[in-house]
């Protein structure tokens, strides 16, 4: 036997060895290690609270995430950490998810509350379910909107949101029940797939905390129209993603938004096709221009004004440039 041969059989034999321990080690203890070597990051955003935080996180994955990869939910955690909101469950600020053998990170309605009114544009800011008899008038075009809220006994037929900013710019926005399911249909694989199975089986954050992702949801529209800051412009990047590769500086407790890797594992929908903001505003002032109702003639041509993608923004401007060339 050449010395080449005994060194590649002990070299084998060691990596079985490796890999009979790493199976031997829970993965709680591998989160817990993983905690270990980053505590100094997670103390440089969260201070004295970075050790409760750390204890939340492996009673979490000890009861909800069990078979999650720990690195998975430490980047999950991460984020969390750096929008500085808790991920009790019973708290509705944020939540860690199991999909798969991924963490999906999750922010509630009452975190992406608080992320807005701490971004300082935003004075107020709420939504609340919206029930059958409470509708006395509404204008879509115009946004008017009276509301009876005595009748609290009927069932829930759609959301309203209102937000109003620090430079005094106020929007109202109502969705109805049929458009809040439209888009968990069209966002979530896990939701469509909820239907065909048993009370007890569902799986989806919608199916099992419906009225809060129809908070979520409007909320988010309604935010379209507000300021964005960092922490707002890192949740829409994370937002019901499992996030694969994260930089949490240690010094600052700063996250790079250029350097997060994320896969949004129950919506495969490219979320970089999504139009942007500023291109959705831009595309309104070219309308406006000409008094022509974009959002109108979105719904005739079947688009989700909501919820557009680059693709719909280049129709929709066609559109408004032959309109404008009928003017001129």
């Amino acid at each position: 036997m050449t010395l080449q041969t005994v060194k590649q059989a002990k070299n084998s034999i060691m990596e079985k060895d490796s890999k009979e321990l790493q199976n031997q080690i829970s993965p709680t203890l591998i989160l817990q290690n993983l905690l270990k070597e980053n505590s100094k990051k997670l103390k440089a955003v969260l201070g004295d609270n970075a050790n409760a935080f750390m204890v939340s996180l492996v009673n979490l994955y000890n009861s909800d995430l069990t078979g999650c990869d720990p690195q998975s939910v430490l980047n999950a955690a991460f984020i969390a950490a750096a929008l500085k909101l808790p991920i009790e469950k019973n708290l509705g600020f944020a939540y860690i998810i199991k999909y798969g053998k991924q963490a999906q990170f999750i922010l509630g309605y009452k975190g992406m509350l608080q992320l807005a009114l701490r971004s300082g544009g935003v004075r107020k800011l709420n939504a609340i379910p919206i029930k059958k008899g409470q509708i006395k008038l509404y204008n879509p075009l115009t946004e008017e909107i009276e509301f009876d809220l005595s009748d609290n006994d009927g069932e829930v037929i759609g959301y309203a949101a209102y937000m109003e900013l620090i430079n005094g710019f106020n929007k109202t926005l109502y969705l109805t029940k049929e458009n809040i399911e439209a888009h968990a249909n069209k966002f979530s694989k896990t939701y469509e797939k909820d239907k065909e199975r048993n009370e007890y089986d569902k799986k989806s954050v919608w199916s099992k905390n419906y009225d809060e992702m129809a908070l979520k949801t409007i909320i988010k529209k309604i935010l379209k129209f507000a300021p964005l800051s960092t922490d707002m412009q890192l949740m829409e990047t994370v937002d019901q993603s499992s996030i694969k590769k994260i930089d949490l500086e240690e010094s600052t407790g700063t996250i790079n938004l250029n350097t997060i890797d994320v896969e949004y594992v129950d919506n495969k929908k490219e979320r970089a096709l999504l139009a942007t903001k500023e291109e959705v505003q831009e595309l309104l002032e070219n309308a406006n221009m000409i008094s022509y109702d974009i959002v109108k003639i979105s719904k005739q041509q079947g688009i989700d004004f909501e919820n557009m993608t680059k693709e719909d923004i280049g129709i929709l401007q066609s559109i408004i440039d032959d309109e404008t060339a009928k003017k001129i």
